[in-house]
């Protein structure tokens, strides 16, 4: 089993902060973490000693939460259109 490196590390648990910062809906933020995650990201991506398996996996499931994320704004907008209505 490959030894994960600590950037990789941190970019999960980024990943699962803003997962709870979606789902207790607190927005404001959700957006000021979405910088720090990308910049976990580059990190990740950049660091010599990353598993690429483990690193797309781990990037995968971030899309999979952006895609979460967009059902979710799409959802929302939707709602807040009917009740003007």
């Amino acid at each position: 089993m490959p030894v994960v490196p600590v950037s990789q590390l941190s970019l999960m648990r980024k990943r699962r902060q803003l997962r709870e910062l979606m789902e207790s809906g607190q927005w404001d933020q959700l957006l000021e973490m979405e910088s720090e995650l990308f910049s976990q990201i580059n990190l990740a991506v950049s660091d010599p000693e990353r598993s690429s398996r483990e690193l797309l996996s781990e990037l995968g499931s971030i899309i999979r939460l952006y895609r979460e994320l967009s059902e979710c704004c799409s959802l929302y907008g939707t709602q807040h259109i009917n009740d003007e209505v």
